[in-house]
């Protein structure tokens, strides 16, 4: 059975554009019908029930935004799309209503009929979303997010809305119409969704009645596209003023301490210049959106903490032991249960982690290859090693993340000492040496009290040529390139391990 040929109304009171429209119209077989002002519209629109209305902005007796008033007032017409044909400079009153298009006159019949197809591919969408509850899938090229977004909210669905282009993957939630979360990659909330608004190609799948686990978003949806918009246009003209990625940004010590009552977006991005250093960084990482980040990056430098350098190559031997990324989330993980910070050093943060052995020889040799380290400051080796315990110095990760190393006395009669010695410890490094029977388990009795019931990140370390244990790394104590990567090994597992304090 052929399908129905689909109708489409013109409302325009110049002859010449009724003929020229309405043979292109024909020619690709839709069936006109034509009116010369706003009432003819009206009544055809009731009595004919077009599939969708050219109704030109001169139109007499009726004015473009009254006949889309009336048109979705009544039950019968009220999902009539119209697109407006006007001669005058765009008015966003017009796009009234369902919002379809305003089109500029003088255009060519192909401009209309790109348009008509793709109005007409939104409305099956709608259709589906409207009438069935399986998933429906399409192409972002064929449908905007926008136009999918406004359908939801219109048709008040819930569910998920899978996005993919190009390696990369989203999703979009919405309850009774309304976006409540959205994610791409690490990203959350606005962020995510200002970024995937911006896709123009990929594929997309609704799942309908997918709840989202939690809530990110809470503007309606018709303020939160027009907010995306916005921010898009503000966008791409402040990224243009923003220097290159390829140029590090170097904060003005000087300038940094006269300031204050920065605002909190600026003071976040302050804090990440700890770690990252250019403008695709500090808006990849920062928790507000792409144009906010880069406004608040205008700001620092516009005030002077922030002046624009060549990039410089970083010496191998003075490499982070974790990517900037991996030591932001290690700061935020000790922020809130690390040690306390330095009176006047907002955003500074303090670790520890405690060092544990039976055997002297091994330990000193473990202790060396860590000072040997470039971010190593051990200024307190000498002293705590010849006692036994204390501190021995600290490892500076950043200019504002620092984790001190704490040396723990094995002798059972100094076990007192562990509690204030090792109090808000966020990781340990057990040294296995050549040591008696009993000492190995002595010490494997503390390793397992502070893994399994402390829940301190534990890392055993076993010299070359002894059994080590199941969990234990075979290394070399007195090799600084093998010790290092079993710090990084640790520092990466206390990540996701919170610090907590060692009982007596």
């Amino acid at each position: 059975m052929a399908e129905k040929r689909k109708l489409i109304l013109i409302a325009d009171p110049e002859r010449r554009t009724l003929k020229a429209l309405g043979n292109a119209l024909h020619e690709r077989g839709y069936e006109v019908r034509a009116a010369r002002d706003g009432g003819q519209a009206l009544e055809k629109s009731i009595l004919y029930h077009p599939d969708l209305v050219l109704f030109d902005d001169q139109s007499p007796l009726i004015p473009p935004k009254k006949f889309i008033q009336i048109l979705r007032s009544n039950p019968r017409t009220e999902h009539i799309p119209v697109i407006v044909m006007s001669l005058g400079e765009e008015d966003d009153s017009l796009l009234w209503g369902f919002r379809e298009a305003v089109i500029r006159k003088p255009f060519h019949a192909d401009e209309v009929l790109a348009l008509l197809a793709t109005i007409f591919r939104r409305m099956a969408t709608a259709r589906q979303v409207r009438e069935e509850s399986r998933q429906i899938e399409g192409s972002l090229e064929q449908i905007s997010l926008v136009d999918l977004l406004q359908i939801f909210s219109l048709n008040r669905k819930s569910g998920l809305l899978e996005l993919k282009t190009e390696g990369l993957e989203g999703g979009i939630w919405v309850q009774g119409g309304s976006v409540v979360h959205a994610t791409l990659g690490r990203l959350r909330g606005e962020k995510a969704l200002f970024r995937l608004l911006g896709w123009h190609a990929g594929s997309f799948a609704f799942v309908p009645e997918r709840v989202a686990t939690e809530s990110s978003i809470r503007r309606a949806t018709e303020p939160l596209l027009l907010e995306s918009a916005r921010q898009a246009d503000e966008l791409q003209r402040l990224r243009a003023e923003l220097p290159a990625d390829r140029v590090r940004l170097v904060v003005v010590a000087e300038r940094k301490a006269q300031l204050e009552g920065l605002h909190p977006v600026t003071e976040e991005v302050l804090s990440l210049l700890e770690f990252y250093s250019t403008v695709g960084e500090l808006v990849d990482h920062a928790r507000v959106t792409d144009f906010e980040a880069c406004r608040a990056i205008r700001t620092l430098l516009d005030k002077g903490l922030l002046i624009a350098a060549e990039e410089v190559l970083q010496a191998p031997d003075s490499a982070p032991l974790l990517p900037a990324e991996a030591l932001f989330e290690l700061k935020v993980r000790l922020g809130a249960d690390g040690l306390p910070a330095p009176a006047g050093a907002p955003g500074f943060t303090r670790g520890k982690v405690v060092l544990v052995g039976p055997e002297e020889r091994a330990l000193r040799e473990l202790v060396g290859a860590l000072g040997r380290l470039p971010q190593a400051e051990l200024d307190g080796q000498r002293e705590a090693l010849r006692v036994g315990f204390g501190l021995l110095g600290c490892l500076r990760l950043s200019e504002q993340l620092v984790i001190d190393l704490v040396l723990l006395p094995f002798a059972a009669p100094l076990r007192p000492l562990w509690r204030p010695l090792g109090d808000r410890a966020a990781g340990a490094l057990a040294v296995l040496g050549a040591s008696s029977d009993g000492d190995s388990f002595r010490l494997n009795l503390l390793v397992n009290h502070l893994r399994d019931e402390v829940g301190v990140p534990v890392l055993q370390l076993c010299a070359p040529g002894l059994e080590p244990p199941a969990a234990a790394l075979c290394v070399d104590p007195g090799d600084p390139a093998q010790v290092r990567a079993a710090l990084v090994h640790l520092l990466e597992r206390m990540q996701v391990a919170p610090p907590r304090p060692l009982p007596a």
